[in-house]
């Protein structure tokens, strides 16, 4: 390897590495296992191969084949009207692209860490799903730098590896809180059988979260990639404020969770309390006796 591609590979690799580190520190109330985060980084990266095969899919046969028959087709591309154009685009955008790469982001995610031991505190969620999210981005920026050299390297730096990371926060984000919701949500199931509840707050919806840890993410992808591809006068401007709004939203939320950072079950209770003062003390009357029980039976083993 030659000292260009050395450079290169540098230039390529430090954005990825320097967000890493900022998310890593965050983590304030139990650092994860190195082991862990890096199984997420490498099969972050790897699915850019599945990603790769399914857009091509999707993109070249699906939605080739869906729009020909509304456009002229030249070749392997197809000139269609300004309105089936931009219902393709929206279509490629969110679907063959952003639906693709976020979905396997976050399958890994759900699959590797739903049931992990280390899954207990509220920043866990948020810095698995940036390890994922990132480690894609890595491996795409070195192959754009590659390709493209070192303009392409300052330009990525601070446009789509920071927004590779957006997106994971974004997902991480509603998955810490999915995962949280579980336990306040059974609290309210169980006090709503002692009739001690009897009117739902709406504030535990496990199954929501888990759905939004994913739609929200598609969405502010494929809105990104929509604003890149879309040739109009507006694009590019609205292009700017929408990054500029996902740095100042998406470093909020890191900074708020790494505020708020506590052991899940603990955030959990709180959440419930909050929503339910008046049963805090039965709450932790419940939590009480489970202790006991905890240390009862570990006396034994």
């Amino acid at each position: 390897m030659g000292l260009t591609s050395v450079l290169l590979l540098v230039a390529a690799l430090i954005p990825g590495i320097v967000l890493l580190s900022y998310v890593y520190k965050k983590d304030r109330a139990e650092k994860e296992p190195v082991g862990l985060l890096l199984l997420l980084l490498a099969l972050g990266a790897l699915s850019c191969l599945p990603a790769s095969l399914l857009e091509g899919i999707l993109i070249d046969n699906v939605l080739y084949n869906i729009f020909a028959p509304f456009g002229s087709v030249q070749g392997s591309g197809i000139y269609l009207s300004d309105g089936a154009y931009n219902v393709y685009l929206i279509l490629e955008n969110f679907i063959g692209v952003a639906l693709v790469e976020e979905g396997l982001k976050w399958m890994i995610l759900y699959f590797v860490t739903r049931r992990n031991k280390n899954f207990n505190s509220l920043f866990d969620g948020l810095i698995y799903a940036v390890f994922v999210s990132l480690g894609f981005a890595l491996l795409e920026n070195v192959l754009y730098v590659f390709n493209y050299g070192f303009e392409a390297a300052v330009l990525r730096a601070v446009t789509a590896v920071p927004g590779h990371m957006f997106d994971g926060v974004i997902m991480g984000y509603f998955y810490t809180l999915w995962r949280s919701s579980f336990l306040a949500h059974s609290l309210e199931t169980y006090f709503m059988s002692k009739e001690k509840i009897t009117v739902r707050m709406g504030e535990f919806k496990p199954k929501r979260l888990l759905a939004l840890s994913l739609v929200m993410p598609v969405l502010a992808h494929g809105f990104y990639d929509y604003c890149c591809n879309k040739d109009a006068w507006w694009s590019t401007s609205v292009f700017y404020i929408f990054l500029i709004a996902l740095y100042v939203y998406c470093f909020s939320k890191i900074r708020e969770l790494s505020k708020l950072d506590m052991p899940g079950s603990h955030y959990s209770v709180f959440w419930f309390t909050k929503t339910y003062p008046y049963l805090k003390e039965d709450v932790m009357e419940i939590l009480g006796s489970r202790n006991n029980s905890s240390e009862n039976s570990s006396a034994y083993n």
